[in-house]
C-alpha cells in the first residue's frame, strides 16, 4: 500500500513538472494517450538523470525529443547534459563525432520549438551551440569558421544581454580565425571594439562578484587584443582615424575609439587630442575633464590643465578617483607652478581619501626636501625639514608595500642632509626629542642625527 502511494505521490509530482514546462499555446499531441505517454517517459527520464543513470536515462529522453518536442525547455537543458556524459565515456574519435552531432541537433531543435522564449530566445540558444562547437570541435578551421557565425549571430541578437563567456568567446574564436588567415586584421579590431564597448556598459550597471568576473572578461579580451599583435599604434592611427569620422558626433562613437586608444597606449598622436576634446564635448564628465587635464599636461598647456583637474575633482563622485585627481593637481601644482604649500594642501586632500595609498606621502616629502632652502633662518633651520622629509618617507612604505623602494631609496638619499650631532647639540636637542616645524610646513617631527 505504501509503495502504491509513493508511485502516486512521485506521478503527482511529475504531472506538475509537466505541466509547467507545456508551452502557452494549445498542446500538439493527437490524444489523451499521446500526452500519459509523454508524461510517462518525462517522469522517467526526469528520475533516472537525477540519479545520474544514464543508460536508463536516454530510451525516455529520446522519446520524448522525438515524440513531445514542445513539452518544455527543460528536455533540452537534460539533453546537453545526458549526451555530455555519452561524450566524457565515448571510446572512440567517431563515437565523440556522433555525439557532437547530437548536441549540435539538441540545439537546433530547441531553436525551432522554443526560439521565442523570453529569458533563452534564439540568439542565446546560438551562443550556447558556439560555446559547445569550440569546446568539442576545437581546431577544425572550417567549425570554428561556423562557430564565428553563431557568435556573430548571437551578438547581433542578444546586444546588451549577451553573456560575457559568448563575447570572451566570440573574440577568441576571432583571433583563431586570424591566426589561421580566414580574417584580416581590421576584422579582429572591429570585433574587439564591439566586445569591449558592450563588456564597458555591461560593467558600469553590474556589482559584487558579477561585476568583477566581467572585468576579468574585459582583462582578458585586452590580452586577446595585444596577442594578436594587429593593434600597435602604426598601424592603428589610420584605422582609428576612420572609425572616428564614420560618426564623429556619436558619443557611443568617440568614448568607444577613445578607449581603444589608450588601451592601445597611443595617446601622442593629433588625433588622440581631437578624440579626448570631442569627447568632452559630448560626455561631459569627471573622466572626459580627468582626460583633457592629462592632455594638456602633455601638451605643455598647464594652466589649462589645471583647469580641468579642478573641474574633474569638483563632479567626481568615486572618492578612489578624487584621490588620483588631487595627487596629480599636487604633482603639477609643485613641479610646474612652485607653490609648495597648495602642492602639500592637494596631496593631503588625496591621502584623506585615501589613507592607504603611498603615493601623496612621497610627494609631500619630495616637497618638504625642495622646500627646505627656503625654510628658516640658517643652515641648522632648513637641515631639520629633512626630519618631516624622512618621516613622510617612512609613512608611505608603511602604508603601501608598491612603494618600498621608492621610499627607501629617499630615505637613503635625504638621510644624509639631516643635522649632525654637533650642530643638534650646540641647538641643545637630544636625539628622539621632539621638534616642532613652523611656518606652512606645521608638522611635530623627531630629532634624529646623521
Amino acid at each position: 500500500m505504501k509503495k502504491n502511494i509513493l508511485t502516486f505521490c512521485m506521478l503527482t509530482f511529475c504531472l506538475v513538472l509537466f505541466a509547467k514546462q507545456q508551452p502557452a499555446s494549445a498542446s500538439n499531441y493527437s490524444g489523451k494517450e499521446d500526452s500519459i505517454a509523454c508524461l510517462k517517459h518525462y517522469s522517467i527520464y526526469v528520475l533516472n538523470l537525477k540519479k545520474k543513470m544514464y543508460d536508463y536515462t536516454v530510451e525516455s529522453w529520446n522519446y520524448m525529443f522525438t515524440n513531445c518536442p514542445d513539452a518544455g525547455v527543460r528536455i533540452y537543458s537534460d539533453g546537453i547534459k545526458l549526451y555530455e556524459h555519452y561524450y566524457k565515456v565515448a571510446q572512440t574519435p567517431q563515437r565523440k563525432a556522433e555525439v557532437v552531432d547530437t548536441i549540435m541537433m539538441i540545439y537546433d531543435q530547441r531553436i525551432k520549438y522554443y526560439g521565442n522564449h523570453p529569458k533563452y530566445p534564439e540568439g542565446w540558444i546560438l551562443g550556447r551551440k558556439a560555446l559547445d562547437m569550440v569546446k568539442y570541435r576545437r581546431g577544425n578551421l572550417e567549425d570554428m569558421k561556423e562557430a564565428y557565425g553563431l557568435f556573430k549571430s548571437s551578438f547581433d541578437m542578444m546586444g546588451d544581454r549577451s553573456e560575457d563567456v559568448v563575447l570572451f568567446n566570440l573574440l577568441k574564436t576571432s583571433l583563431s580565425l586570424l591566426a589561421y588567415g580566414d580574417i584580416e586584421g581590421m576584422v579582429f579590431l572591429n570585433d574587439f571594439l564591439s566586445v569591449s564597448v558592450l563588456l564597458e556598459k555591461q560593467i558600469a550597471v553590474s556589482g559584487g562578484d558579477d561585476k568583477l568576473r566581467k572585468e576579468k572578461v574585459r582583462d582578458g579580451c585586452e590580452e586577446l587584443l595585444v596577442k594578436s599583435g594587429v593593434g600597435d599604434c602604426g598601424s592603428m592611427i589610420p584605422f582609428l582615424q576612420d572609425q572616428y569620422q564614420v560618426d564623429e558626433e556619436n558619443s557611443e562613437n568617440v568614448t568607444r575609439v577613445l578607449g581603444l586608444m589608450e588601451k592601445l597606449n597611443c595617446t601622442e598622436s593629433d588625433l588622440y587630442y581631437t578624440v579626448v576634446e570631442k569627447n568632452y564635448n559630448l560626455n561631459p564628465s569627471s573622466k572626459s575633464a580627468y582626460q583633457l587635464a592629462k592632455m594638456f599636461v602633455k601638451k605643455e598647456e598647464f594652466e589649462k590643465a589645471r583647469d580641468y583637474y579642478k573641474e574633474a575633482i569638483e563632479i567626481a563622485a568615486e572618492a578612489s578617483d578624487k584621490s588620483v585627481y588631487y595627487y596629480e593637481l599636487a604633482v603639477l601644482t609643485f613641479a610646474q607652478f612652485k607653490d609648495y604649500p597648495m602642492a602639500k594642501d592637494l596631496a593631503q586632500k588625496s591621502i584623506s581619501l585615501k589613507g592607504d595609498w603611498g603615493k601623496p606621502y612621497l610627494l609631500i616629502g619630495n616637497i618638504y626636501a625642495a622646500a627646505s632652502k627656503n625654510y628658516g633662518k640658517d643652515e641648522f633651520e632648513r637641515s631639520t625639514v629633512y626630519w618631516a622629509a624622512l618621516d613622510k618617507f617612512l609613512k608611505a612604505r608603511g602604508v603601501d608595500s608598491s612603494c618600498v623602494d621608492e621610499a627607501n631609496e629617499q630615505i637613503s638619499l635625504y638621510s644624509q642632509y639631516i643635522p649632525d650631532k654637533e650642530s643638534g647639540f650646540f641647538h641643545g636637542l637630544t636625539e628622539g626629542d621632539s621638534y616642532r616645524l613652523g611656518e606652512w610646513i606645521n608638522e611635530v617631527t623627531k630629532v634624529r642625527y646623521r
